[in-house]
């Protein structure tokens, strides 16, 4: 059976740390298995609440910590720390606030087993509050069955779930270390499907914490439509850095398999064109409303973001209106 490398970041989440490593220890695998805990400086006390529930570890597992003296800024930058020192053949991320079903990694190990081809998967999740309670099901964007995997992550906003990741050695260590402020979840599964296959997984594996701390919460966006605004602006700019790393990955697969090099251009025409949509969805905050609603005739003329198209009218239509129902929706769930 492969060997599984465990790795579970942690940083400030003392009260919920445990249950994190609590589920890992869970694992129903009868394969090898490689914990390794990596504290990214916390300063609650995080690293030795999680080192504690390491007592309950099975004898034929074995464990890594580490605690770094300084934090790294963000999650892919750890990861940078942490995968060179994972041993494992497949490589599987697991976030300090969530909770892991016993059979998470078994049944995503089965499906790489199934298919060598296969160098990620990822599942759905569920949704729970910061006291373990269930809040639904979690939204998991996945290429449709018809659609080509690679094309699709081409785009440079198409992401897997980062909390339900996992990774075949080869993609941690065939392009180089990510970029410390573009996601993992951006980066690995695009560049898994350069290699190979990424495989979505419709078992919700996960329960997903969603708290005030989450780095996927969010909330404040909806604080005013100046928030709004802003971080619609820095999507933007992150879609714009997220276009050179695809461009810089797309190189490296054809330095690697030159065999694959023929779909290139076409992979760097989807990348590029996605940032372009993205640019368009500026006009939907515009001050005038011919100009919303021009923005929005572009984006369903081009089809991008069609499960986006009733947001996308109700910023044109009544941007103030559609803020302030978000800002109402999400104090309802907290």
């Amino acid at each position: 059976m492969p060997h599984v490398s465990a790795i579970l970041l942690c940083y400030n989440c003392a009260e919920l740390v445990a249950a994190a490593v609590r589920s890992l220890l869970a694992q129903d695998y009868a394969g090898p298995v490689e914990v390794i805990i990596s504290d990214d400086a916390s300063s609650d006390g995080t690293f030795d609440a999680a080192c504690r529930e390491l007592a309950g570890c099975r004898a034929d597992w074995a464990i890594q910590t580490f605690q770094r003296a300084a934090n790294s800024g963000s999650k892919s930058a750890h990861l940078n720390d942490v995968l060179p020192r994972a041993t494992g053949d497949i490589l599987i991320s697991f976030d300090a606030d969530d909770v892991s079903e016993p059979s998470r990694i078994s049944r995503t190990v089965a499906a790489f087993v199934v298919d060598p081809a296969v160098q990620a998967v990822y599942s759905s999740f569920s949704l729970i509050d910061k006291d373990g309670r269930p809040m639904g099901e979690g939204r998991v964007p996945h290429p449709p069955s018809n659609v080509n995997t690679r094309r699709w992550f081409a785009q440079v906003d198409a992401y897997a779930a980062g909390a339900t990741l996992a990774i075949r050695r080869p993609v941690a260590e065939a392009f180089g270390p990510l970029e410390p402020d573009i996601h993992e979840d951006i980066v690995l599964p695009f560049r898994a499907s350069l290699l190979g296959e990424c495989v979505y997984l419709d078992e919700p594996l996960v329960r997903v914490r969603r708290h005030a701390a989450s780095l996927t919460a969010d909330h404040d966006r909806f604080l005013s439509m100046t928030a709004y605004r802003a971080r619609m602006l820095l999507g933007i700019d992150r879609a714009r850095r997220n276009l050179q790393s695809r461009l810089a990955d797309i190189q490296r697969a054809e330095e690697l398999m030159p065999a694959r090099s023929a779909d290139a251009a076409e992979l760097r025409c989807i990348a590029e064109e996605s940032v372009s949509h993205a640019e368009m969805t500026t006009g939907l905050l515009a001050p005038a409303i011919t100009t919303r609603l021009s923005a929005l005739w572009r984006l369903v003329r081009s089809g991008a973001y069609s499960d986006a198209t009733l947001q996308h009218a109700a910023l044109a239509l009544a941007p103030q209106a559609y803020i302030a129902y978000k800002r109402r929706s999400l104090a309802v769930r907290r």
